[in-house]
């Protein structure tokens, strides 16, 4: 038997659809040198892709900490800690068992000039309860040098923050320019489990001489 497969024989098991592509030729050669230019550029950009990837920013889903003025931790992500006692630009704070603060105190100071304010966005923090009439309240005000965070910052109502709080904020605040010592307390009240407080008891002395007033928060405001 003859092993060897004749021409017209192998033609006949051509593929007749591989005739057009055999005439097919590229419009010019490839160097070797080409090739492998090619192939080093390509090499590179991977590498450099790897890179990239490699010093990107990892997202870190850990909650922020913050420390007060003498480093006890007070605050983690968007929540004050429950049941903790801090201070923060020199003024004393204090949280419940649901994190939520009910005294602000301190000896009252007017601002550092250079103290730009940064308000906190805190409405957009979960479990906030702001009503569309509300401001973010000072416990301690600006013009004392309070804090604009969270700590310091609770819905309350705009007139009365306008208003009749303010208004006693100004009048220790001229004393406060006078050299008197002023020391001011404000509780919040809250109703079960609401972060909104229903009022505000406000104790205060200028030299020594003390009062106190409640702020319902509420446009009727003091009582």
């Amino acid at each position: 038997m003859n092993s060897e497969i004749s021409k017209s024989e192998v033609n006949e098991v051509n593929n007749p659809s591989m005739e057009n592509f055999k005439k097919i030729k590229p419009e010019h050669e490839t160097s070797p040198k080409e090739v492998d230019d090619f192939w080093k550029a390509e090499f590179h950009d991977q590498a450099e892709q790897a890179k990239i990837a490699d010093t990107a920013p990892v997202e870190n889903n850990t909650a922020k900490e913050y420390y007060d003025d003498n480093g006890t931790k007070y605050r983690e992500g968007d929540s004050l800690l429950p049941n903790t006692q801090f201070e923060v630009r020199g003024y004393q704070y204090e949280t419940d068992d649901q994190g939520r603060v009910v005294s602000a105190e301190g000896q009252l100071r007017m601002r550092d000039p250079s103290y730009e304010r940064e308000m906190e966005d805190v409405r957009k923090i979960d479990g906030q309860e702001y009503k569309a009439t509300d401001d973010r309240g000072h416990l301690i005000g600006h013009q004392f040098d309070g804090s604009d965070k969270l700590e310091n910052l609770v819905p309350m109502d705009a007139k009365l923050n306008q208003g009749d709080f303010v208004k006693l904020e100004n009048t220790l605040a001229d004393a406060v320019k006078d050299g008197a010592d002023v020391r001011l307390k404000v509780e919040p009240v809250y109703e079960g489990d609401s972060t909104r407080p229903a009022e505000f008891r406000v104790t205060y002395s200028i030299d020594g001489d003390k009062d106190a007033v409640v702020f319902k928060n509420e446009s009727e405001a003091k009582t």
